[in-house]
Order: structure tokens, then sequence, then C-alpha cells
């Protein structure tokens, strides 16, 4: 009989895009949008059968139910399974049939639950940053941020109170076709400005990072504003991030990590059809003496569906957000080394700079770093030259 990896190689030997026109056909229409959906449910569903993991197709029918709504056609997600399951019949044999035909048993029974067709309430702030981005005000969009910028917001504040759950929304809603691609890509684009603002407005002076982290995104798609968020958040606690972005091949990726030796290495994986290529990249890391014991985080719309396949994939953990992906870093962190009696580094200068000016001008304590930078420009010295002056490096 036939097994899970032979069914697999016949569904693979099949042409792509022979097989989504042959759908498309047997659906009555020949719409692009149509075939590139076919494109992603034929690839979730041959990594489904590859993983043991019919979550990764329920998913994919799940969006596909939006999708088709969205886009307008009087089609259902089971007019679609039917359809690629008539065009590939042709093209397997009898046991290779008999395990998509189980796997599609299974996904209907994980998809009988009806979807809540509204997202969660969204924070005051992030609901105020979405109103003015859908609406193409990038100024207003961008002074939500700024305003809370003003008012005190830490990074973290902004970042998961308003921008993620915001991008979060942003992507049901064009699932659901209630925006265009350019509207996305648009609210995607003033997320990156935001996020480039709150990076830029905090002036925390930290001790020397002592953990390093890299990120990229697995495959050629760019969904890539969750890991350059995590980026943004472990730098605000002091630690150093590559962001590499997507298209990096496994090989080359293993390589710059044995450069910069990370503590951590953050991939994410948004299509099904990318896990494969992530299991591949952490089975290289694996092998190469200098990775193997790097940590692995995972995260991203492919795992999510289920979490279990991190482990599976050979990761050492999972995330869903920014948030839960910091707590595991913050485990995985190296412990930085308490500084010397002797210590004369900027950091130990700037302790006791800071020091001086509560003894010497009797300023308030919790407004001293205020009026470290407040005095140095009345100077018209940087605070660098201040420090110098109130605690020079011990000999």
């Amino acid at each position: 009989m036939t097994g899970v990896a032979g069914a697999v190689a016949e569904i693979r030997a099949v042409s792509r895009d022979d097989l989504a026109r042959d759908v498309a056909v047997g659906l009555g229409d020949a719409d692009v949008q149509l075939r590139d959906l076919v494109h992603l449910h034929v690839d979730a569903l041959t990594t489904a059968l590859e993983l043991g993991a019919p979550e990764l197709l329920a998913e994919q029918v799940r969006w596909e139910a939006t999708r088709l709504r969205g886009l307008g056609l009087d089609l259902e997600a089971l007019d679609v399974r039917r359809a690629v399951l008539r065009a590939l019949g042709p093209h397997l044999s009898a046991p290779a049939t008999s395990r998509v035909r189980l796997l599609h048993g299974e996904v209907a029974h994980l998809v009988a639950d009806p979807v809540a067709p509204t997202g969660p309430e969204l924070p005051a702030g992030a609901a105020a940053y979405l109103r003015a981005a859908l609406t193409l005000r990038r100024t207003e969009a961008v002074g939500v941020v700024e305003q809370a910028l003003r008012r005190g917001a830490s990074a973290a504040e902004v970042t998961l109170g308003i921008l993620q759950p915001a991008q979060v929304e942003v992507g049901r809603l064009w699932q659901a076709g209630h925006i265009t691609v350019a509207q996305e890509h648009f609210i995607s684009a003033v997320t990156q400005t935001c996020l480039a603002l709150v990076a830029t407005s905090t002036d925390q002076v930290s001790a020397r990072a002592t953990s390093r982290l890299v990120a990229s995104a697995v495959g050629t798609e760019g969904h890539d504003l969750g890991l350059r968020m995590l980026c943004e958040l472990l730098q605000d606690e002091g630690w150093e991030t590559e962001f590499l972005g997507a298209g990096v091949p496994g090989p080359d990726l293993v390589s710059f990590v044995a450069a910069v030796e990370p503590e951590v290495v953050a991939l994410s994986v948004t299509l099904p059809a990318a896990l494969a290529s992530a299991r591949e990249t952490i089975g290289l890391l694996r092998a190469d003496p200098a990775c193997r014991d790097v940590r692995v985080l995972l995260g991203g719309r492919a795992v999510d569906a289920k979490p279990e396949l991190a482990r599976t994939l050979g990761a050492d953990g999972w995330a869903p957000g920014p948030a839960e992906a910091i707590a595991l870093c913050r485990g995985w962190a190296t412990p930085a080394s308490p500084p010397a009696a002797d210590d004369g580094s900027r950091a130990s200068r700037r302790e006791r700079a800071l020091a001086e000016l509560v003894r010497r001008y009797e300023f308030e304590e919790r407004n001293v770093e205020g009026a470290l930078e407040l005095l140095a420009a009345q100077m018209r010295l940087t605070p660098d030259e201040l420090i110098e002056r109130l605690a020079p490096p011990r000999g």
C-alpha cells in the first residue's frame, strides 16, 4: 500500500499550474485569484499529509471560505475541496486517493464549528490608529502613536497595545475581503514607519548587551511585521537583534548564525508550504557544530494552526505573538556578568555622574535623568561630555 511519502510524491509530481487551471475550469471560473487559491490549497494539503497535521488544511479551508466571499465568487470552500480531488484523481493511485479522501474527511470535521465573523474588540489606541489608516490618513495614524509616546507610553505599550492588534485586524479584514491588497500594504507601511518612530523614541542607557537574536521569515513571502516588532522590543530590553527578512536560503542563514553566535534564532512561517523549509533549516542549524546549541523559536500563522508542530520540526519553542516570544527569550538569555568593583565603563560613569548631580545640585532622584540632559544642553555639552566632567574614568 502506498504510504504517506508515496502519496505526497504523487501529488507533487502533478503540475501545479495545470492542476489550478483544471480546478478553475471545473468550478466554472478562470479568475487568477481563484487559481492562486488552488495553489495554496494543494500546498496545504501536501504539507498536512506529510506532517500528519490535518489542522493545517483546516486552517487553509477556513481562510478559503472567507476569501471566496471576499472575491465575490458564488463558491464554497467545499466546492474547492471537491474540485481539487476530482482534478487530482487521474494522477493518483487508489491508495493515494484514499489518503487524500481521509484527510478531507478529518478536515470537514475540524471546520464544522462556525468561525466568528468579527474580530475581538480593539483597544482604544489600536482602534483609533486603524480608523485613520483604513481611510488612508497616514499623518493622523502616525499621530496616534506620537501622542501615546508623548504621554509616556513605553515601546512595549505602543507596539503591543496599538500596532500589533491593529495589524492582526488588518489581516482579518483582508482575508474577509473587506479591504484590498493595496490597502493592506499601505497600512503595513504605516506600521513600519511607526515602529521606526518607537525605536528612535527610546533613549535608555543599559549595560552592554549579553544576548543576541537573529530573525528571519521562512519562504519568499514578506509577512515579517511580527518579527520586526519582536526585534524592536528585545532591543528595548538590551538585546542585540539582527533582522534578515524573508527569502534567506537555509545554508546562508546557518553561516550567518555561526558568525554572529546568537542565543536565539526566530523563524516565522505564514504559509503551510513553508513548514518543510523550516524543518530543513532547523535541521541544518542542528547539524552545524557552531549552531547546534542555539535556541530556535517558531511562530506564524502556519504554526499557530497546530503549535505542537514546533517541536516536531525541531524548534525549542513556539509563540503566537511578540509578547509570548519575549517571555521565552528572557528565559533563554545569557545572564549579564556583574560589574567589577573598579568598573570604569560608560554605564558605571553615568551612574556616578547622576549620583554627583543629586549630591551637588540636590536634584530629586526621580528627575535626575532629565536634569542631566537639560544641564548638558545649558552648558553646550553633550550628555557624554558632561558625564566625563562629573565622573571621569577611574585610573
